[in-house]
């Protein structure tokens, strides 16, 4: 989520679970948010909740998650719950998933009851626990709560368990808030940072240790999930530029030299932006850093990584006599190995930097991390040939 200051609105309080057994339990924390925190609670059996009659029930449901709350209370006893026509999740699976996608903070709470069964479900999964829960499935939702995402999980008997401790995470949550709202107004966080959500504006603000290499990894992951789109455009050879006609050879291999030139600057713009920039922003050591600044680097790279994909779809726009459609096949395979030489470097120094923050303290020995962007050399030979070819064509 983004911050937005000057939006002054109640907290809204996501209640999922199934309905029908938990009904008293999900009366009694409503009651809890409205009454006793002033909250508004976001519960699907009430009038108050927000649905579109032309939505089914089930995107209802994701879209009050996705529009409305702030914070999810997820409470998981012995139902699973309606499985949707569109796959195998619960409607309150789907839910989960949707506020752990939106990035909301997500309290979970299990029946002490069910989780007593687990251990046994998972020597035995095939066994019948019918008399239990109403499908298996509870079993595997909540070792995926525990284990696979990692949630922290709190056991329940009854309601009180959950008020009691939601009262104390609430005001917990609530003094996080003010501490980040302190900071906010003391660093005069910048829009840069501000457009960011999650692990990048996190870094940004608290400033742990080494957070300089941990925002740069952040911010050019961040980005470049974001790119998806552009590698199918790439993998299919979509473009929709408009396209231009040559006919006479030298204006095709005076276009492919351009290229190639271009290409050429791009991979300068990296070594600028790492040998110089970067550095720059990190600062020197002892010296904080610019987040601002690091961001930037990373989003140049970033940009740097989009336009050697534009450069090799600007080939698909071209259109030439079939004896040259070779040579621009030939030339804007040259993009390959710069895309996966940056990919590379990325997700090296993501796994690298966070391997050893996490490894701080654990080695008494000072440790030297070194990365570099090794761009591998092109095999001219093909194109060499191409040219070659056409220029005898010209004699």
């Amino acid at each position: 989520m983004k911050y937005n200051s000057g939006l002054a609105h109640r907290p809204a309080v996501f209640v999922s679970s199934t309905c029908y057994d938990l009904k008293q339990i999900r009366q009694n924390i409503r009651d809890f948010i409205e009454d006793d925190l002033g909250y508004e609670a976001v519960l699907s059996e009430y009038d108050s909740f927000p649905i579109d009659p032309d939505m089914d029930t089930v995107n209802n449901c994701l879209r009050a998650v996705e529009e409305r709350a702030n914070i999810m209370v997820l409470i998981v006893g012995g139902r699973y719950g309606y499985i949707t026509n569109h796959g195998k999740k619960s409607i309150t699976n789907l839910e989960y998933l949707r506020a752990k996608m939106k990035g909301i903070p997500i309290f979970v709470f299990i029946d002490q009851n069910i989780l007593n069964i687990l251990p046994v479900w998972k020597k035995n999964n095939t066994a019948d626990f019918s008399e239990i829960v109403d499908s298996p499935k509870i079993f595997e939702f909540i070792d995926t709560l525990r284990n696979k995402d990692s949630n922290w999980v709190h056991e329940f008997n009854n309601g009180k368990d959950i008020i009691s401790c939601l009262r104390k995470q609430m005001s917990y949550l609530v003094n996080d808030c003010l501490c980040l709202r302190q900071h906010f107004y003391k660093e005069k966080i910048s829009p840069k940072v501000l457009k960011y959500s999650g692990r990048v504006f996190e870094l940004a603000v608290e400033k742990p240790d080494a957070w300089e290499y941990l925002l740069f990894a952040a911010a050019l992951k961040d980005n470049l999930d974001k790119l998806d789109d552009l590698r199918y455009d790439m993998k299919y050879g979509i473009t929709f530029r408009n396209a231009r006609l040559y006919n006479e050879p030298k204006e095709i291999i005076d276009y492919v030299q351009m290229k190639c030139g271009e290409l050429r600057s791009r991979i300068n713009l990296l070594n600028g932006i790492l040998n110089n920039a970067f550095k720059e922003a990190i600062g020197e050591p002892g010296i904080p850093g610019n987040a601002e600044y690091i961001i930037y680097v990373a989003e140049k790279l970033i940009d740097i990584y989009k336009s050697v994909h534009e450069w090799s779809l600007d080939f698909k726009s071209i259109i030439v006599p079939d004896e040259f459609e070779n040579l621009l096949l030939c030339a804007s395979k040259f993009s390959k190995t710069v895309i996966e030489d940056i990919e590379i470097f990325i997700s090296d120094y993501d796994t690298r930097i966070n391997e050893a923050i996490l490894n701080i303290g654990e080695e008494s020995e000072k440790r030297t991390l070194s990365f570099s962007l090794t761009l591998r050399g092109f095999d001219m030979s093909e194109l060499e040939y191409e040219i070659k070819k056409l220029e005898n064509l010209l004699l």
